[in-house]
């Protein structure tokens, strides 16, 4: 049944027989891989045939080598002859099947409705807690090509199944709102693959497996006579800037609270968005007269105030800051070239700030091209204790070698002034002020030399040490115990600042103790550290900064208690794991209570970017067609480097798409993955091509319309194409020399005028027919 083509109608069980003579001169098989599985004939009224032409209406079904196809197109016409005649396209029955599997999201109804809400949470003080947060913005589940197709498959209802053939990488593909048809057509290039109908079985490959030994050859001009290359370098790439993984960086801060202005060293310690309490519009009038940027660029302070404020940063210290530097080459503070107006670079170095304020460690600037210090570990780690993140002097310390020379109280470079001693003095020339408003800054340890240090599970807060504790049926611990051996040192300093309000007062057990409260109503308790009254240094009233010495530990240790209870009723809960006392090991290390203390606003800035990045050429392409730059290629999802060069390997069009069309082939029988072995005697090319596409009509041997074309990548088809295109322009003296990179090259002229005696082409007798007829002709 090879050598016929029936047609049979939808509403009769009836099938007819398709004229030979109709099949000889217009029958045509179109196979492209992943696109076309179609045949197309024209049908010519006549009595012997015409019920074959009545029943080839839309979605007849026509039977061709083994396989059924579906009429998708009819056109009528007359032909030359006076004749009735029918156009007809039918493209193989598995695809209109492949259509009728979707995959759709369900809409709400009635019992089944989209719900919102309902939920609860709870405010703590995570929320209010200076943080970075980075994650991937478009990181996506991988699936294997199996996975994917079981989803339509399974339970359909067509009768149809699917089969793998090779090994397929997993790829980011989702399923949603589409028919397996639309599907295979978007996204099986994402696996390497290669469908091929069966019948009623999708058979799908890869290259390997796609492609199948003919022991055939295409020895140009010996099993057929034209050939013709169309190349299109219009959208060649092979020099672009690849772009990968997406990411999101959330920086968060937590109201600054107030500032200290007494010395530059605890002007550093306070937070990145500080308020000093200046006078708003003396501060205002003040920068407008004697920032050379705002000259420059004409800009709005009251508008800079607010850009910089939004942006989570002080503009007290940013404008104090901005007048130690001056000049226009730069942008705002001389951090670096301008980004946008002035405006936008104001937001650009705020997020710089907060990054760097973010930051596990300081790395101190001693050197700068005007001078440089000795670098000083025992003073960069003071400052690392000292200087806590979110912290002015993390960022100082980092961003300009001046400001350490300032604070480590050094001059190489008298020409040099002192930045940070500089902000202290213009904050103040605005009324700023240490200002008592302070929620208490941040978090630091005890005895800073030391820093967190070890601890036991008898000096660790909370239950579990296993020692009951005299006086009670617990062993939970109300605090945290710094011992003189574990941590030595004799001055206590502040581990979170605030006001005192209770000092040197008498708590029995707990000795002489003092309490210093922030703004939000949180209470450092300091006990059990100090002999006599007089080892307390804070007093009543007084405003406590930040690693400030608030006394001397005269005992073996000092205990660390941290509550949002009164005083003394705290004490009552001393053996009571109820709340009451918090955990001071994890407040100080993660720099805020866990709750409660959410008396400030928060400020969070959404920075993106992509984590991988690389400059892609392709040398091989440049040599032979010139550099072409395309745009960017980016990849959101996919956060693999190897994987992204691959992915760029595979879709760039670092080659121009190349058809390779043959006629007049003295072959028959062709099958898409078939591999032909490609031969040019004259440049010793020896090559293997495999067949992507065929239309050819398999009722005439002469097959004078086929057209197969091979594939077009890789540096195989490359030195093929070069090869034929050399073999063209040595045997044909007459043609002018082909250009093969925009237009079509064929032979027209003289194409044997080079051919001697010697020749190693051989022709058929068919061959040498057409060649007399065309020379004769």
């Amino acid at each position: 049944m090879k050598n016929v083509v029936l047609i049979q109608s939808r509403d009769s069980d009836e099938v007819y027989r398709v004229n030979f003579a109709d099949l000889y001169s217009s029958f045509q098989v179109n196979y492209q891989l992943n696109s076309n599985y179609e045949i197309s004939f024209t049908l010519t009224y006549t009595k012997d045939f015409k019920d074959a032409f009545n029943a080839a209406k839309p979605k007849a079904w026509v039977w061709f080598n083994d396989q059924w196809y579906v009429v998708q197109q009819t056109e009528s016409s007359i032909n030359d002859k006076g004749y009735l005649t029918l156009k007809i396209t039918a493209n193989h029955i598995l695809l209109d099947k492949l259509k009728n599997l979707r995959i759709d999201d369900q809409k709400p109804t009635e019992d089944n409705p989209d719900i919102k809400g309902g939920g609860s949470s709870s405010s703590t003080d995570d929320q209010n807690k200076s943080d970075i947060v980075i994650k991937k913005t478009d990181e996506k589940q991988y699936y294997s090509l199996d996975d994917r197709l079981h989803k339509f498959f399974d339970n359909n209802n067509e009768n149809i199944k699917y089969e793998l053939h090779g090994n397929f990488p997993n790829a980011a593909v989702d399923i949603q709102n589409t028919s397996l048809y639309e599907w295979l057509g978007s996204h099986l290039k994402d696996y390497s693959a290669y469908y091929i109908p069966d019948g009623n079985t999708l058979k799908v490959y890869d290259m390997a497996n796609l492609q199948h030994q003919t022991g055939r050859q295409f020895r140009y001009l010996n099993n057929m006579t034209t050939a013709e290359l169309k190349t299109d370098d219009n959208n060649i790439v092979n020099d672009c800037q690849v772009y990968g993984g997406k990411m999101e960086k959330d920086i968060t801060f937590g109201s600054g609270g107030g500032g200290n202005l007494d010395s530059a060293e605890d002007f550093c310690k306070s937070s990145i968005n500080a308020d000093f309490g200046v006078n708003k519009q003396q501060m205002i009038s003040n920068f407008a007269a004697r920032s050379q940027r705002v000259h420059a660029w004409g800009v709005d302070v009251n508008k800079l105030y607010d850009t910089v404020k939004n942006a989570g940063v002080s503009p007290e210290w940013f404008f104090a800051y901005e007048l130690q530097e001056q000049g226009t080459g730069y942008g705002w503070l001389n951090h670096t070239y301008k980004h946008g107006d002035a405006y936008q670079d104001a937001v650009s170095v705020c997020n710089w700030i907060k990054q760097t304020a973010q930051s596990a460690t300081i790395k101190p600037a001693w050197s700068a091209p005007e001078g440089s210090m000795t670098p000083n570990s025992q003073l960069a780690a003071k400052w690392n204790q000292e200087f806590s993140k979110g912290t002015i002097g993390r960022v100082y310390l980092q961003g300009t070698a001046a400001a350490t020379w300032d604070l480590a109280g050094v001059t190489p470079n008298p020409a040099i002034g002192k930045p940070i001693s500089g902000c202290v003095s213009v904050i103040r020339s605005w009324g700023g002020h240490t200002n008592s408003g302070s929620t208490g800054g941040g978090w630091g340890w005890p005895f800073p030399s030391v820093g967190e240090g070890t601890f036991t599970k008898e000096q660790s807060f909370g239950s579990g040490s296993g020692w009951i504790r005299p006086g009670s049926n617990s062993d939970f611990h109300d605090g945290l115990d710094f011992g003189s051996v574990d941590h030595p040192g004799s001055e206590i300093h502040a581990v979170h600042g605030g006001k005192c309000t209770i000092s040197r007062a008498w708590g029995g057990g707990a000795g002489y103790y003092c309490v210093i409260q922030d703004s939000t109503g949180l209470n450092v308790e300091y006990q059990e550290a100090f002999s006599s009254p007089s080892d307390i240094y804070v007093n009543v009233g007084d405003e406590v900064q930040l690693g400030q010495v608030i006394g001397r530990r005269t005992t073996n240790h000092l205990h660390l208690g941290i509550t949002r209870h009164s005083f003394p009723e705290a004490f009552n809960h001393w053996s009571s794991d109820d709340g009451t006392w918090l955990d001071p090991q994890s407040i100080i290390k993660n720099g805020q209570a866990p709750d409660g203390s959410s008396s400030g606003s928060t400020t969070t800035t959404e920075q993106t970017y992509y984590s991988l990045h690389y400059h892609y050429e392709n040398q091989d392409s440049i040599n032979r067609y010139g550099r072409h730059k395309g745009k960017n290629v980016v990849m959101d999802s996919i956060y693999d480097m190897d994987e992204l060069k691959k992915c760029v390997d595979a879709t760039v069009q670092h080659d121009p798409p190349t058809t390779l069309t043959i006629k007049d082939i003295f072959e028959i029988n062709f099958a898409v993955g078939d591999i032909w072995r490609v031969i040019v005697p004259e440049m010793t090319v020896n090559y293997d091509v495999t067949l992507m596409g065929i239309k050819y009509n398999p009722f005439n041997p002469d097959n004078k319309d086929a057209t197969l074309s091979f594939n077009n990548t890789g540096l195989t088809m490359q030195n093929v194409i070069h090869s034929i295109y050399n073999d063209i322009h040595q045997m044909n003296t007459n043609v002018n020399r082909l250009d093969t990179f925009a237009t079509i090259g064929g032979r027209q002229e003289n194409h044997f005028g080079n051919l001697d005696n010697n020749s190693d082409h051989k022709f058929s007798k068919n061959q040498a027919d057409v060649i007399d007829k065309f020379v004769n002709s």
